[in-house]
């Protein structure tokens, strides 16, 4: 039976089909049933999608912040009833060829989800999801690795000092000393004092070793039950075949339970509220402009769907860009360096709320802060906003509601994300994907009076649910927490007894020797190579020459279209270049042509997507010390606004402003607090890029644009007074005057194919208009510095991310496959367990790089440094050993594939398919690839790890707080770090 066949009322495998809408914004018909004997909710998204996902969620409320929702859903995945071994979740990344798995903890809801493009996968992570939701083990073993325990710092040794560990414990440890998580974890503590979210559902590091086994599996007894069950599916799968499965698998085997999970309203405050919170910070780190002031109110109910959407709005209307009227005071004010983390209207919650406020302040501005907040906000409700700007902020709407995104999660995923917070609270979630009603509604109630002011004096000013908070740096906090942990386990330890210290040796013994004994996996079903598509499939181009080269690209874009103009910098000096990254990100925040960046913010909004610039690097695949470096500007639109799109695309290109020292001294403030806080977030990310820039010179460009260098790099620049950065304006200029031109361009069009012509004449217009050609320049002295190949950066961590990076051979090297699937074994089945499972780091995991020659090992928000470098030689001597079965290379290979067929969106295709096409990365070589994937064995495993790995140049690179790196260094002796402040 197909869905166009079903009709509300039908009953269908146990459920009854509630209703069934269309919603022709995002091509797709909603399906909403229920289960009718437990009460189970199930709604699937009817797409032309053939990456079909599946997920399952419960409403998980905590009572307090010792991390239970989030402990449970590590622990669900760790052995189920049906698939009783260790990891089943681990082991099914490596048998799948998945194009999404993971599992995800909200404030009040825990959500399952996977989707894969393989019908058989599919079914597979089916049986394995369903079995770990409402069937888990939850063995108190697993419990002690991925919530908390306690071990000695030698695991034999009774007389070693104890220690807390953990997977859970370990991540949220890093996740509460990233200001932005704090920030929002405090707000929530102090908005909602009477409900669940005044609790840190993912935990406080100093409430986690209080949760026991006995309240994980109380927990999961009394909510993850059918009868507090969301079921959701989306793409063009067989959803009658689901249902039963579903029905079969899981909903047969329960009764409808009576269970309480609503979240209350919370209960307004009579009075605002201030409140200061602090945060660590290192010694010796400066303490000026680190504080944060958040001004938030309190709200609406999640479920009157035309309130949210008009706070949406406002919020947008507030807050949306440069020239929106509380970011502009904001910014102009220079009581601060950037907006707050966080700003904005947040309809996730029950009650949701809406946020102003600064970062990169200090304490003594909080007042003003607050002040002009409120004093913004009464001069907007006074004067009101003009039509133009209200129908610039709906036009933004329509654009996100239309633009099928999904690069880096699944479109449906996104979509169950808006739609989640409103569905799982009893609200009506269609209005989250189908809001022309209330738009319709809007437009009348802003035709009979001032709308948005009222919703401002309603919402906002006569609110007196209002906190202002203030989190500040504390350079005394994190060696007081430290003690206070020291001294509360030598509390424990100094109270156990001789035979309780030796069964503390015998849990760690017994859980270390689980995590190394071999498995049999044989009841975990898995995909066999033959299921693994033989070829990647052409991507249809239209290609034009000329004055320059164009590429159109079909695809299914929903009338949104992308255009990529790529300048070469043959025209650019050494210094210039080396100033490229900077002129990206002012390019596009200043004014153009007649209007200033104000003026140039509301275009943007009005008519366009977006338009941004990025510095490319594109590695060539035949040589590891060649790469091709460009500047890339892309702007998206409706096809009806593609002439709008190209004025403005001309007068940034043309006739960019950057007279205006005071934006400019602004905006490099602004990427200087951006960059910083990126940090905590993705210190993996830079500590390998750090020790990659030692070993191939594309590796080093990338670093210095992208990496420490540049984070140091801004800093330097923003600690400028405006009157300073005309040196930095004159650079801007000369870059802008030698880098556009017709020469040097080769272009991109992504677009249905009967959406070409509307976007050809203004193309042709704006190349047209571009200087034919400028100078080409030696590219001076900025290529590969040699680097010492032990580096220490120090930044204010409580948690480690150590990484080790080795040069490789270029992508059309014959052992590049055999490379890349040993990334996939080395993390699989060693990595994994040593650094996550037996270190407590939240994350160890090994990536080839193939087109840029760099195998990378690192950790992530580890607790150690030393002993995870000497897991990475282990790793190396474990494959040159030969120590992994055929299975195991069975499933590395997979992995690769699932990573290499994980579906791009329409915007996404197009793009990675232009950059293949200027790197010279052909569909044959591509498909060589696959074959020579296919074919690698063991033996070539052996012999590349040997080769490159065990003999081969490597560098080490670890991002650390300076206590732990000088403790490291103590123990590395000639191999010591050399420690660098960032």
């Amino acid at each position: 039976m197909s869905t166009e066949q079903l009709t509300a009322g039908q009953s269908l495998h146990g459920f009854t089909v509630e209703r069934i809408d269309d919603l022709p914004s995002i091509n797709a018909t909603m399906i909403r049933l229920h289960h009718d004997k437990t009460g189970a909710r199930f709604m699937h998204l009817e797409r032309d999608d053939d990456n079909h996902l599946f997920a399952v969620g419960f409403r998980t409320p905590p009572d307090d912040s010792t991390g239970v929702a989030h402990i449970l859903e590590h622990t669900a995945l760790c052995g189920s009833e049906r698939f009783p071994v260790r990891d089943p979740f681990f082991s099914m990344l490596k048998r799948s060829l998945n194009s999404f798995m993971n599992a995800m903890t909200a404030s009040d809801w825990t959500l399952y989800p996977f989707s894969s493009m393989n019908r058989k996968d599919f079914r597979n992570l089916l049986e394995i999801y369903l079995d770990a939701a409402f069937f888990p083990r939850l063995t108190e073993r697993d419990f002690s690795q991925e919530g908390h325990r306690l071990e000695f710092s030698e695991l034999d040794n009774p007389e070693s000092p104890l220690e807390y560990k953990g997977v859970v414990y370990n991540e949220m440890k890093g996740a509460m000393s990233d200001p932005s998580s704090l920030l929002s974890r405090r707000l929530g503590r102090h908005l909602y004092p009477t409900t669940t979210y005044r609790h840190n559902s993912g935990g406080e590091p100093s409430d986690i070793p209080d949760l026991t086994w006995q309240q994980l599996r109380d927990f999961h007894a009394r909510y993850y039950h059918p009868s507090n069950s969301w079921f959701f599916s989306s793409g063009n799968l067989d959803l009658p075949e689901l249902l039963s499965i579903v029905e079969d698998r899981v909903l047969k085997r329960f009764d409808r339970l009576e269970l309480d999970s609503e979240v209350p309203a919370e209960q307004p405050l009579s009075d605002p509220l201030r409140v200061t919170e602090p945060y660590p910070l290192d010694k010796g780190e400066s303490l000026e402009k680190r504080s944060m002031v958040q001004v938030a109110w309190l709200t609406n109910d999640i479920n009157d769907s035309f309130e949210r959407l008009s706070m949406t709005l406002l919020s947008t209307l507030l807050l949306g860009n440069p020239a929106a009227p509380l970011y502009k005071a904001l910014l102009d004010s220079g009581l601060g360096a950037n907006l707050a983390p966080g700003v904005g209207y947040h309809d996730d919650n029950r009650t949701t709320y809406f946020a102003a406020g600064l970062q990169g302040t200090d304490p003594e501005q909080r007042d003003a802060i607050e002040k002009l907040v409120v004093e913004t906000l009464e001069q907007v409700a006074d004067e009101g906003f003009s039509r133009e700007r209200i129908d610039g902020t709906i036009h933004r709407l329509e654009f996100a509601n239309r633009e099928v995104t999904g690069d880096s999660y699944p479109y449906s995923l996104l979509l169950l994300m808006r739609l989640m917070g409103p569905w799982i609270h009893g609200g009506d979630p269609l209005a989250a994907l189908n809001f022309e009603e209330n738009l319709d509604r809007l437009r009348k109630e802003m035709d009979a009076g001032p709308f948005f002011e009222n919703l401002i004096r309603e919402r906002l000013l006569s609110n007196p649910h209002r906190l202002t908070l203030l989190l500040q740096p504390d350079t005394e906090l994190g060696p007081q927490q430290d003690a206070e942990v020291r001294a509360e386990l030598d509390k424990i330890a100094a109270g156990l007894t001789a035979d309780e210290k030796q069964q503390l040796v015998k849990q760690a013994l017994e859980l270390k020797e689980s995590q190394e004994a071999p498995e049999d996996l044989s009841c975990l079903p898995t995909l066999e190579l033959s299921d693994i598509p033989a070829e990647e499939h052409a991507v249809a181009v239209e290609k034009t020459e000329g004055a320059f080269s164009s590429c159109w690209f079909d695809q299914p874009t929903n009338g949104i279209a992308t255009v990529a103009l790529n300048f070469g910098l043959a025209g650019l000096t050494g210094e210039q270049r080396v100033y490229l990254p900077i002129f990206c990100s002012l390019l596009t925040q200043v004014g153009a042509g007649k209007r200033d960046y104000l003026q140039m913010a509301q275009a943007l909004e009005a008519k366009t997507g977006g338009v941004s610039a990025r510095a490319s690097l594109l590695d060539n695949p035949a040589n590891l010390d060649e790469f091709t470096a460009s500047f890339e500007l892309k702007g998206k639109a409706l096809v009806r606004n593609s002439k709008p799109l190209f004025e403005l695309l001309q007068d940034i290109l043309l006739a960019p402003d950057f007279s205006d020292l005071q934006r400019l001294h602004t905006v490099l403030n602004q990427l200087k607090v951006s960059l910083e806080n990126s940090v905590p977030q993705s210190g993996h990310t830079y500590a390998a890029r750090t020790a990659a820039a030692c070993l191939t010179p594309v590796s080093w460009q990338r670093e210095q644009w992208s990496g420490l260098s540049q984070v140091a790099m801004i800093r330097q620049n923003a600690e400028k007074t405006p009157e300073e950065l005309q040196s930095l304006a004159d650079m801007m200029v000369s870059i802008a005057r030698q880098l556009f031109c017709r020469g040097q361009l080769q272009t991109a069009v992504t677009v249905e194919k009967e959406n070409f012509p509307a976007f050809r004449e203004g193309l042709e217009q704006l190349c047209a208009a571009l200087p034919e050609a400028t100078p080409d320049v030696a590219p001076g002295n900025i290529l590969f510095k040699p680097q010492p190949k032990q580096r220490g950066f120090v930044w204010s961590l409580p948690v480690n991310y150590v990484t080790r990076a080795f040069r490789a051979v270029p992508y059309s090297h014959p052992d590049s496959a055999a490379l890349t699937v040993l990334s996939k074994l080395l993390r699989a089945e060693f990595l994994h367990r040593e650094i996550r499972e037996k270190g407590g780091a939240y994350g160890g995991m090994s990536s080839y790089n193939s087109e840029a020659g760099i195998f990378t090992m690192m950790s992530y928000r580890d607790p150690h440094i030393v002993r995870t470098l000497q897991v990475y030689d282990q790793a190396i001597a474990w494959v040159v050993n030969g120590e992994f079965g055929e299975e195991s290379l069975k499933e590395a290979i997979l992995a690769v594939f699932s990573d290499l067929d994980k579906p791009l969106s329409p915007a996404g295709t197009g793009a990675q398919e232009f950059a293949n096409l200027r790197q010279g990365m052909t569909l044959e070589m591509r498909n060589e690839m696959r074959k020579q994937l296919l074919a690698v064995d063991a033996a070539s495993l052996q012999r590349v790890a040997r080769e490159y790995l065990q003999h081969g140049e490597s560098a080490v690179s670890v991002l650390a707080g300076e206590a732990a790196l000088q403790q490291a260094n103590q123990q590395l002796g000639d191999k010591a770090l050399e420690l660098r402040k960032v």
